[in-house]
């Protein structure tokens, strides 16, 4: 049987992943050139997407499912069939994110064409290893 600790202890490499995220570089200029968005920066500010602009907030919503799924995994003692399906959900609407081939760069408009960064990565397997440990939180001994 699973414990509390062993619980907490599945989820942390997700937690982790999902940490370094926010500090590395998400979506950045393609050549290398100085322009980036963080991935500070994009979980601040995908909401806005609720304003228009699918390819911000479906991907920013994996993050809600992804707080969701890592509080019903950690903290229940058994997070069942729905937690495990909203992890899952919750990859294909990150890849959502690879959509996105040009950002603005400035309040004027301009617009650069960009890649994903090692951010976008890490965010990505986080996701991942959250899914992974609700498979095996959910799996019958």
């Amino acid at each position: 049987m699973y414990t509390r600790l062993y619980s907490c202890f599945l989820f942390t490499p997700a937690l982790g992943l999902w940490l370094a995220s926010l500090s590395q570089p998400a979506l950045k200029q393609q050549g290398g050139a100085s322009f980036q968005y963080s991935g500070m920066y994009c979980f601040m500010i995908g909401w806005i997407g609720l304003f228009g602009r699918p390819q911000w907030i479906l991907p920013w919503s994996a993050n809600v499912l992804f707080w969701m799924t890592m509080v019903w995994g950690a903290f229940q003692r058994q997070p069942g069939q729905k937690a495990l399906t909203l992890s899952i959900v919750a990859i294909p609407l990150a890849l959502i994110a690879l959509t996105n081939r040009t950002i603005e760069m400035n309040e004027g408009g301009d617009r650069a064409a960009v890649v994903p960064g090692l951010g976008f990565y890490l965010w990505l397997a986080s996701m991942i290893a959250s899914a992974a440990a609700l498979f095996l939180r959910t799996r019958k001994p």
